[in-house]
């Protein structure tokens, strides 16, 4: 297979994703740790702790049994696109090319299908915010953007659909929600994929390529450490050392305080209880906790009804503001003044008859078979007709008593303003019972009048009369001696700091043992995985490299992940000459680098990823390096869903040569942003199609007959050729250029026929010869019959089904090369 219809291949292959795990891959962290706590010799506690410092601390989340892949993504209204565009996928591992010019909405689609996952956009990162400002779509602007991808999870029997959508026009602004089977709905947030995006980010565009070989040292050490798959062991340690470090520092402070808090109590030596303090603060060993807790025992509570704490409530006491009261009062008086400037006045008498009418109106609506006036008397008064005019009346008042409505509602609230000044404390000073009882009242006065009046006139009283108790307190408690007060109550937070230090150390000494253990662990998987990264990336480069003079000799991480100077070292050599890599490789050697450095990520075991999105990898590449990504990617795919995104014909067309298996999608874009998503048909046979739609044409014109059907066979037979070509020239191993050299040209059909069964262009005299081994005596005929209806008398076709039938065959024969021995 080479370019394959999307309905075949789903016809081909069940539609249930696969997983297959090559024999090479490492084993998840998580599953090898599980063994190996199984079989070390630690302590039940130290195991303990393990098992919940490598616990998922994200619970409550939609577990993840199986990996995940596309099936679809849906894009409305989003970057390039207007009108909902899809792409259709085969959820399984293969290549997949979504191929169209630039500005067709190829990388709409791949920078949807990382929002949706992720609600951010790489590309956009560290730029202006003119360059994201534009994500909504220009000319499609009715609907909100969304994007729906429906995802195959392996294990479920349903699919499911994660969907991101936007209310506004903020591109950091969306929701995403993931509903799948058995599981219902959930926020993306919920689902437990956060950790795995960071650590196994799926998403490579051309942009995140050049940032991979051009951050700094140690974010390009942080981008390969992340993949090795040791992410738990990392969080893991750091939960570890984070408990540590607060059990250590708590430790830390009481041994701190103990110095001053000692020589505090030396200063006390005459009072027996400092005495008793200090000697049991200053035990050998261990603080002798029974005796400085009976010391803190015998001190009153705050909460008794003694002298020090009346001191004290009356040193605490706070009166009004009465600055606040004065401006709140002075509110509550405009309010006044204004409702009465109103009184008397056509607002008010408004107002008044629109709350009269309302209430004849309601007493109408609870007695609608009375017809009689209830304040005259009068029969036949309140009728329908008298309601509906009333209330075409109250609406009228109501507008022309707005202003006093208005004052009324001012003077309601500034009367709860100064109600809600009036506080009463938990426990009132005994002197200030009488104040405080005025001011109290205050809160139950309707009158506004009144309160305005009754709230100034008890609310300084009380401030002096607090002022003063407080002053009072205050000098009285200076007399007293509460030294040892104080002192108690500093020996009892020392002795509730200590206590716990105490009671935490057989903890801490575990927590060190699981730390170390978690180090160990990680330094030996690190290398060891670390080894297997490194290789991977270097068989990528040989694909890759194509021509290249450089090899890639070691790639190795230098430091530790929360060590300050942290770097990823690439040794390369050129032309046997040790080199830095960056220093000496071009720009697409550099991105063939990252390319190298990234794919790895997307094969680790620990992924729950089934797919990798890749958008625009041959950019700076020449030829020879592009029949190289292809094999990468072929061989990535036979275990991953792979979506690459490029405008270059090259990629197709290096997978076509090759006869390495791909789906190929088109992407074309009409105006108005309507993108259309179509799977692509081989050219053999597209042109042969074309040409049998013509044959069964009734009443088919001369013209058609002579030309028109031998030139779209002569399309077929020369694309065939050129497939041809490619693979044979592909198997020799020889310079891509050359091929490309010889193909351009080859201008006519026979050398390109020549290219195809010689990989000679030159060699057209011994053309016919082969044809009739290869394809019987018929097929040089039907080689020239293609070639005649390009001249002015065209071919002569007596049966043009059979024609088309011939060449069909003809094709397909040449355009698979036989491998030589």
């Amino acid at each position: 297979m080479t370019v394959t219809e999307q309905p075949q291949q789903n016809a081909d292959h069940p539609a249930d994703p696969a997983q297959p795990t090559p024999a090479d891959q490492p084993v998840p962290v998580a599953e090898l740790v599980r063994t190996r706590l199984g079989e070390v010799a630690l302590t039940e506690p130290v195991k303990t702790l393990l098992k919940e410092a490598l616990g998922d601390s994200e619970t409550g989340g939609t577990s993840t049994v199986g990996r995940i892949y596309l099936e679809s993504v849906a894009v409305a209204r989003f970057r390039g696109i207007g009108p909902r565009a899809l792409l259709k996928l085969s959820p399984r591992p293969g290549v997949n090319l979504v191929v169209g010019r630039n500005g067709s909405g190829k990388s709409s689609i791949a920078e949807g299908i990382e929002t949706a996952f992720t609600g951010v956009n790489m590309r956009w990162q560290g730029q202006h915010a003119t360059r994201s400002s534009n994500w909504r779509n220009l000319h499609d602007t009715d609907g909100r953007p969304e994007i729906e991808v429906k995802l195959a999870i392996e294990g479920d029997t349903g699919r499911s659909t994660l969907t991101r959508t936007w209310e506004g026009d903020d591109f950091d602004d969306s929701q995403a929600e993931l509903k799948r089977p058995g599981h219902g709905r959930a926020p993306l947030d919920q689902v437990g994929w956060k950790q795995a995006l960071r650590d196994f980010r799926p998403f490579l565009s051309y942009v995140d390529l050049d940032r991979m070989i051009s951050g700094k040292p140690s974010e390009m050490y942080d981008s390969i450490a992340t993949i090795l798959g040791l992410g738990q062991l990392s969080a893991a340690d750091g939960r570890l050392r984070q408990e540590a470090k607060a059990l250590e520092d708590a430790d830390k402070v009481a041994k701190a305080e103990l110095p001053g808090l000692k020589e505090a109590l030396y200063e006390l030596e005459d009072d027996d209880r400092a005495v008793q303090a200090l000697v049991a603060v200053d035990t050998a060993g261990t603080p002798d906790f029974e005796t400085v807790e009976a010391l803190i025992a015998g001190l009153p509570a705050d909460t008794d009804d003694g002298l020090l704490a009346r001191l004290r409530a009356e040193a605490e006491v706070r009166g009004p503001e009465m600055a606040q009261v004065r401006t709140t009062v002075d509110r509550l008086r405009r309010a006044l003044a204004d409702v009465e400037d109103l009184r008397g006045t056509g607002t008010e008498d408004a107002l008044q008859r629109a709350e009269l009418l309302e209430r004849a109106v309601a007493h109408n609506d609870r007695h609608p078979d009375a017809d009689s006036c209830p304040v005259c008397g009068t029969d036949g008064m309140l009728d329908a007709a008298w309601a509906a005019d009333a209330i075409a009346q109250i609406a009228a008042l109501r507008q022309e008593a707005e202003a006093a409505a208005g004052a009324r509602s001012e003077l309601r609230s500034a009367a709860r303003a100064v109600q809600d000044l009036v506080h009463t404390p938990p426990r009132i000073p005994a002197a200030l019972a009488d104040p405080w009882r005025a001011w109290t009242a205050c809160r139950t006065i309707s009158d506004p009048d009144e309160l305005a009046r009754r709230a100034h006139e008890a609310a300084a009283p009380l401030a002096d009369a607090c002022a003063a108790v407080k002053e009072n307190a205050v000098r009285e408690l200076e007399k007293r001696d509460e030294r040892w007060r104080g002192l108690v109550i500093r020996l009892a937070g020392w002795a509730g700091r200590a206590r716990a230090v105490e009671a935490n150390k057989p903890r801490l000494r575990d927590i060190r043992k699981a730390s170390t253990w978690i180090k160990a662990l990680a330094a030996e998987l690190r290398e060891q995985r670390m080894e297997g990264f490194a290789d991977q990336s270097q068989r990528i480069w040989e694909r890759l490299r194509q021509e290249s003079n450089i090899d890639l000799k070691a790639v190795s991480l230098k430091g530790s992940e929360k060590a300050t100077v942290r770097k990823l070292v690439m040794d390369v050599s050129v032309d046997g000459q040790e080199a830095s890599a960056l220093s000496v490789m071009s720009q697409g050697e550099q991105h063939s680098l990252a390319l190298s450095l990234f794919l790895p990520r997307a094969a680790t075991a620990d992924s729950p990823f089934g797919f990798i999105v890749i958008d625009d990898p041959v950019q700076s590449m020449d030829p020879a390096k592009v029949n190289g990504l292809a094999q990468v990617l072929h061989e990535l795919g036979e275990h991953r869903q792979v979506v690459v995104f490029t405008h270059d014909t090259r990629l197709q067309r290096a997978f076509t040569s090759q006869d390495l298996p791909v789906t190929v999608f088109e992407v074309e874009r009409a105006e108005s942003s309507k993108v259309k998503v179509k799977p692509v048909t081989d050219p053999v046979r597209q042109a042969l199609d074309d040409a049998r739609a013509i044959a069964s044409t009734s009443d088919l014109p001369t013209a058609a007959r002579t030309h028109v059907l031998p030139s779209l066979c002569r399309i077929a037979l020369e694309n065939a050729f050129l497939e041809a070509a490619w693979i044979r020239h592909h198997r020799s191993g020889a310079p891509e250029h050359t091929l490309q050299a010889a193909v351009g040209g080859a201008d006519k059909l026979m050398k390109v026929t020549a290219l195809a069964l010689f990989g000679d262009a030159e060699r057209t005299g011994d053309v016919y010869r082969e044809l009739r081994t290869l394809c019987g005596p018929r097929a040089v005929d039907l080689l020239k019959q293609c070639q005649d209806g390009a001249h002015a008398a065209g071919a002569q076709i007596t049966d043009p089904h059979r024609f088309v039938d011939d060449i069909e065959i003809m094709a397909q024969k040449v355009r698979k090369p036989e491998a030589t021995p």
